[in-house]
């Protein structure tokens, strides 16, 4: 595990021939911050889900839209930052999926809030941002 406080951004383009590569960075930071490996997979697909929604739903499929990623860590979790500049998401408009009538899509936003600790959505003017949260499992005390 790195010291707490690591920082890393990132750049890419809503564009999902790209996202696998940028998805194992995700992985890959999360298990250097200390997360179990079931965690930072579980992260990692939160992530590409999120990015899977900002080119389909923000940008409308366009490939050539901005999406800054911000990887932090601190003591007790790993924190990844989506933002971009498409059509920003407001959950409240947008109704939970009901599992007694099953349909084809829709389920993002639930597969997101079952793999991350945390996740929020905001938005100012034509800026949306996401953020997850996954904290680190509690070490097990030796005796």
């Amino acid at each position: 595990m790195r010291d707490a406080g690591a920082v890393h951004v990132l750049t890419l383009w809503s564009d999902p021939a790209r996202l696998r590569e940028t998805r194992r960075l995700v992985a890959r930071f999360a298990l250097d911050a200390g997360l179990n490996t079931g965690q930072a997979h579980e992260l990692a697909v939160a992530f590409s889900e999120v990015c899977a929604n900002v080119h389909r739903h923000a940008y409308l499929g366009r490939r050539d839209g901005r999406i800054d990623v911000r990887l932090t860590e601190d003591a007790e979790r790993v924190v990844v930052t989506v933002v971009h500049e498409g059509v920003p998401f407001v959950p409240s408009r947008h109704a939970p999926v009901e599992s007694r009538a099953p349909r084809e899509g829709g389920y993002g936003l639930y597969l997101i809030g079952r793999l991350v600790d945390e996740v929020s959505f905001e938005s100012a003017g034509r800026t949306g941002r996401v953020v997850l949260v996954k904290r680190r499992s509690p070490v097990p005390a030796r005796s």
